[in-house]
């Protein structure tokens, strides 16, 4: 059986627990702290809408940690839908919103793929923001979306600052493409910066910090090479994504067999380090969805030290100060060890690594 068909079966099953959802409201609305692309600090907008899904995940299994194929409605959604999606999270918040905010829009997939949000949709959506005012827009999008064509839509509506989040994961062929199953040429990437360079649009290069098939130690030098590739490739900021373990994925499946374990955060605290010391003018972040949580980046089990790192990647993410990534703690023997036992008897797949 091929990954596509394994990674399509996974999907079915879990497909079927999904709950249908009012298709007028969005998965979820925040305002939180955040960092623009010009680096002041301000309010951002979140706004997570629920949509088909995205069409990798459909056609072809999708990656193997995503889960967000779970967060698409199980029903038809409308371009009406999704007009009252947005509607309904502006009026919610409509009291705390001003010119100085950045306003986030993100799918279970891709904003630019018109199989999850319709032309007519894009272009009403950005009109209201236009109107309403915005220091910077953000969306999320497969890299082979950043086309002219979409930007030059784009572009003649709005007149804010505007970034797209592209999940690079991995600029390792082998790594993106089978071990997370991407489904996205490197060529396609370089095109998604070319493009988005021409129109002065910012890309936001997401990062997977340790795929599956991979050691610890190899998933350290693949996310800082990566990230070390993208800021010369000219992104406007890199977020690391620490890998988590999410319902109805491949990992998962992995994860209870005792056959991947989520990355540790002295991993993580590393990476961090030396691509911040090495690029110190560049926007460096990290996600901490899951982090310190069992199925989530986490250091020795029931240690003190996992919440307080995570507090650090909060702080270090919105004051960029590489010196908030010091810390000390007795389990980091536990990482060291794990990383020499995997030297000395991890099991390359196939004729060799994937790094």
């Amino acid at each position: 059986m091929s990954m596509t068909d394994y990674l399509k079966n996974i999907r079915e099953k879990h497909l079927k627990k999904r709950k249908e959802r009012n298709p007028d409201y969005p998965i979820a609305v925040w305002i939180q702290d955040d960092v623009f692309r010009d680096k002041t600090i301000g309010k951002s907008f979140t706004i997570i809408l629920r949509t088909k899904g995205c069409r990798w995940a459909y056609e072809s299994g999708g990656c193997t940690m995503c889960s967000y194929l779970m967060d698409a409605s199980p029903a038809e959604i409308t371009s009406e839908n999704l007009k009252n999606q947005f509607d309904s999270a502006v009026e919610k918040y409509k009291d705390q919103l001003n010119k100085n905010m950045s306003i986030k829009l993100f799918t279970s997939g891709s904003f630019l793929d018109t199989f999850e949000i319709p032309l007519e949709t894009r272009e009403y959506i950005f009109k209201r923001i236009e109107e309403m005012g915005a220091k910077e827009v953000a969306i999320e999008s497969r890299a082979e979306f950043v086309t002219p064509e979409n930007m030059e839509s784009i572009k003649n509506i709005l007149s804010c600052n505007i970034e797209i989040g592209v999940g690079i994961e991995s600029l390792n062929e082998k790594i993106r493409n089978v071990a997370i199953h991407k489904g996205v040429p490197t060529k396609a990437i370089e095109n998604a910066f070319s493009v988005a360079k021409e129109y002065d649009v910012g890309i936001k290069a997401y990062i997977l910090i340790k795929p599956p098939f991979i050691s610890e130690k190899e998933a350290i030098i693949d996310a800082i090479d990566t990230a070390n590739k993208c800021i010369e490739m000219g992104c406007s900021r890199i977020s690391f994504c620490p890998a988590s373990i999410h319902k109805g994925t491949l990992i998962e499946t992995l994860w209870k067999k005792n056959q991947y374990r989520p990355p540790f955060l002295w991993s993580i605290l590393e990476i961090l380090k030396e691509v911040k010391s090495k690029n110190p003018d560049a926007l460096v972040m990290c996600d901490t969805a899951g982090v310190s949580s069992k199925r989530g980046a986490h250091n020795a089990i029931d240690c003190t030290c996992n919440d307080k790192i995570k507090d650090i990647f909060n702080d270090f993410t919105v004051t960029q100060k590489i010196e908030k990534l010091d810390i000390e703690c007795d389990c980091k023997k536990e990482w060291i060890e794990y990383m020499e036992y995997e030297q000395k008897n991890i099991v390359p797949l196939g004729d060799e690594k994937l790094i």
